[in-house]
């Protein structure tokens, strides 16, 4: 017997004399059955799926169709019974609580949505403009376009996400510097996180409320020109922060990007287990495909080596980026010296996760700092990515 947990950090130690691993590192030879002890279950049981763990050994415990008789050699039936019925009311209890808070934050941001949609001038919010204007301005200007999230402010803050990118004090500075910038050949792209969030999907817009505390927003404006049209830096974003049925509609968002870089020499500068475009067609229509490949975490570490090889491999290039923070200044600064650089931030996952349709979702190849667990990648063999690789940076 032995626990599965997705928080690295835990792997090797024990629990009451009971060894704990990752989903990707457990000994499945070993292995008659593998039992789901949580209310919500279907995301754990498809990454076990996608790990190549057969269904016949997943047992969800709090499945609709489990019959606990089938295994009764190895359930005490009373008590297993008696855990169900505390797994439901837990994760009940839990979800009232999530949705009183929900509400309280609600309440606590709305004045600032109502502003933007009736523009009431008492209350003073940043100009985003929308991301198909975003889209549009790129792709007729040829600009370049470093955008600002949380975790580029949070930086800023000096309350690094420490997953990808530690606190750094030269980092903040940089992120301050260009966020006040204004290039002819540069655009500076915000999440659209002050107003309204229209056509955001709902739990989106909750996660927005809490981060956006009064002090927070403080914080934020403190920052920003409010007499300055920014862009939208939810560009990088067209289909999770958006109701995940709208498949239609998200497909729309992708072809318009597409377009930028349509017949397009491209220059992909990702972290050593981004593999933007690899065993999908984002990037099809491109001309040809040339990757830098930096550290996945802490990369501002050896910014001059980036910034340097992107000036080497990327003349006459288009440069997108996919490196935390570190895109946000590379952008910036390549665009100084005349090149089309855009931080595209998770795109490809975005776009991996649209193929298959059902939201936020496991890619067992492509590293993910945003979801505990999916920082840690299965290695592949794919010729074309290998080929396309002209520098590696460690």
């Amino acid at each position: 017997m032995f626990l599965l947990d997705n928080n690295a950090q835990l792997t090797g130690k024990e629990i009451e004399g009971i060894r704990i691993y990752t989903p990707y590192n457990f000994p499945q030879g070993a292995v008659d059955y593998i039992y789901v002890f949580m209310y919500e279950y279907e995301t754990v049981r498809q990454e076990l799926l996608d790990l190549g763990t057969d269904c016949e050994c997943i047992v969800c415990f709090s499945g609709l169709d489990l019959e606990l008789q089938e295994y009764e050699n190895v359930f005490n039936i009373d008590a297993a019974d008696r855990l169900q019925l505390r797994i439901k009311t837990d994760y009940l209890i839990g979800r009232i609580r999530q949705l009183e808070e929900e509400y309280q934050y609600f309440e606590q941001n709305y004045i600032y949505e109502a502003a933007d949609m009736f523009k009431h001038k008492k209350i003073s919010l940043p100009k985003v403009c929308s991301v198909e204007t975003t889209c549009k301005k790129i792709i007729s200007d040829k600009c370049s376009m470093s955008r600002y999230g949380d975790g580029e402010f949070e930086i800023i803050f000096g309350h690094a996400k420490d997953i990808y990118q530690g606190n750094d004090e030269a980092l903040a500075k940089r992120l301050r510097e260009i966020l006040l910038s204004d290039l002819d050949n540069h655009i500076i792209a915000l999440a659209d996180d002050y107003g309204a969030m229209q056509g955001i999907r709902r739990k989106n817009r909750n996660t927005i409320r809490r981060y956006m505390t009064e002090e927070k927003r403080e914080k934020h404006y403190a920052l920003l020109n409010m007499d300055k049209e920014y862009y939208n830096a939810y560009i990088s974003r067209p289909y999770v922060i958006y109701p995940h049925n709208e498949i239609e509609r998200a497909k729309e968002r992708f072809d318009n990007l597409k377009r930028i870089w349509a017949s397009c020499d491209i220059l992909l500068v990702e972290g050593e287990s981004t593999r933007m475009g690899v065993g999908n067609d984002l990037f099809a229509n491109a001309e040809s495909i040339q990757r830098i490949i930096a550290p996945n975490e802490n990369a501002y570490k050896i910014y001059d080596e980036i910034y340097h090889a992107a000036l080497q491999y990327g003349k006459d290039k288009l440069i997108l980026i996919a490196l935390g923070p570190t895109a946000t200044v590379l952008a910036y600064d390549l665009a100084k010296e005349g090149y089309w650089a855009l931080d595209i931030g998770h795109l490809d996952l975005e776009y991996e996760w649209f193929l298959k349709g059902k939201g936020y979702s496991y890619v067992p190849d492509k590293y993910n700092n945003e979801m505990l667990g999916d920082t840690t990648v299965i290695d592949i063999r794919d010729e074309d990515y290998e080929k396309s690789i002209v520098c590696f940076l460690e």
